[in-house]
């Protein structure tokens, strides 16, 4: 397997980032992507909904967002 085969097979795809972003999302994150994408926060919370698909600069932020932060499950526990 070659180098470039083990990168793209390591890459989330937009749906796999959105999952990740969901499990730990907070409140007023909404508000952050959207400030942070430029787009409208009902077009992000659309996006969040399932409502409208999520596209890669909004996936991107979504997981940066959330990359450091715990599982909500995990903090009711």
């Amino acid at each position: 397997m070659s180098y470039q085969t083990n990168v793209r097979a390591n890459k989330l795809n937009r749906t796999a980032k959105m999952a990740f972003y969901k499990a730990r999302r907070r409140s007023g994150d909404n508000a952050r992507l959207a400030e942070a994408t430029g787009y409208s926060v009902s077009h992000v919370s659309n996006v969040v909904n399932g409502n409208r698909k999520v596209n890669d600069v909004l996936a991107n932020a979504m997981y940066r967002i959330a990359s450091r932060r715990m599982k909500n499950s995990e903090l009711a526990n």
